[in-house]
């Protein structure tokens, strides 16, 4: 049973992704909020027993927003697991996002099908971006690296990355769950599994969101 929270000021909304999420057994909602500090109320005097798993958190609220809202959530419980459910899709926006603790990134016209295995993903330690987030972030990013050499910036080789690993860093930025790296690069799910292993050990990072955001922000991919 994986234990959620949402976070969302627009009550049609809310009451929608509830209502959506009922017939899912697997799922426990403890509660709802309209503002990021109810939330963050919420999290500060619940006992650990009954603590959310998973927070589903919007980003532009009243009170305090889900980027403040996600920080101080982290810092009480780090292995809380937090959701933007948002219809923002600026570049800058998503980047604050992760830096705040973020797992996942979506976007509000995804269907409950999809929610439902996004929640399953960040619960198995994945990091999930919108595709077309991703991949706008990911051609940024790629015109940025022509130049590089000029700016300072680290190389990917400070990390001692080997090709394959920065293939699957890469695949990891671009939010693809390790089943889905092992298709596409036709390679067995163990086999991405230690290469997503060595990755987190030579980048010194806790887990896969980590690896992402180090790979968007010093343009390792």
């Amino acid at each position: 049973m994986t234990k959620i929270i949402l976070v969302e000021d627009h009550e049609l909304t809310r009451k929608g992704i509830i209502y959506g999420l009922k017939p899912y057994k697997q799922i426990q909602i403890l509660g709802e909020f309209e503002d990021g500090k109810c939330a963050v109320d919420f999290v500060k005097s619940t006992p650990d027993i009954n603590m959310p798993d998973v927070v589903l958190m919007d980003i532009a609220m009243p009170v305090l927003n889900g980027i403040e809202a996600a920080k101080r959530i982290k810092a009480i419980k780090p292995d809380i697991k937090i959701i933007m459910l948002t219809s923002i899709d600026e570049k800058e926006t998503v980047f604050s996002a992760f830096n705040s603790g973020a797992n996942a990134y979506a976007m509000k016209n995804i269907t409950i099908e999809k929610l439902i295995s996004i929640i399953d993903m960040v619960m198995n330690g994945e990091v999930w971006i919108a595709p077309n987030i991703a991949d706008y972030i990911l051609d940024v990013l790629t015109n940025l690296n022509i130049n590089k050499s000029n700016e300072g910036t680290k190389q990917s080789s400070d990390f001692n990355l080997t090709n394959r690993e920065k293939e699957i860093l890469g695949l990891i930025a671009k939010g693809m769950s390790n089943k889905d790296i092992a298709n596409k690069l036709i390679i067995s799910l163990y086999t991405v599994k230690n290469h997503v292993k060595s990755i987190i050990q030579k980048l010194a990072v806790e887990d896969r969101t980590q690896a992402a955001i180090l790979a968007l922000t010093e343009k390792l991919v």
